[in-house]
């Protein structure tokens, strides 16, 4: 049976009795993303911070 004609709980099922290494990875995956979403924020708002310095005093 393919993936697109599976009932939704069979594919649940197939997701959440995977390997624990695959888990492991996505986990490790989504805290980097995180951080680089927190790594990114922060560099915004100290572009803003030099931006608005600069454009105060011009």
């Amino acid at each position: 049976m393919s993936q697109e004609n599976k009932d939704i709980v069979e594919l649940a099922t197939e997701a959440l009795s995977g390997d624990r290494t695959t888990w492991g990875k996505i986990s490790s995956n989504v805290l980097y993303r995180h951080l680089e979403l927190l790594l990114l924020k922060e560099i915004l708002l100290e572009l803003r911070k030099l931006n608005q310095h600069r454009l105060s005093s011009t």
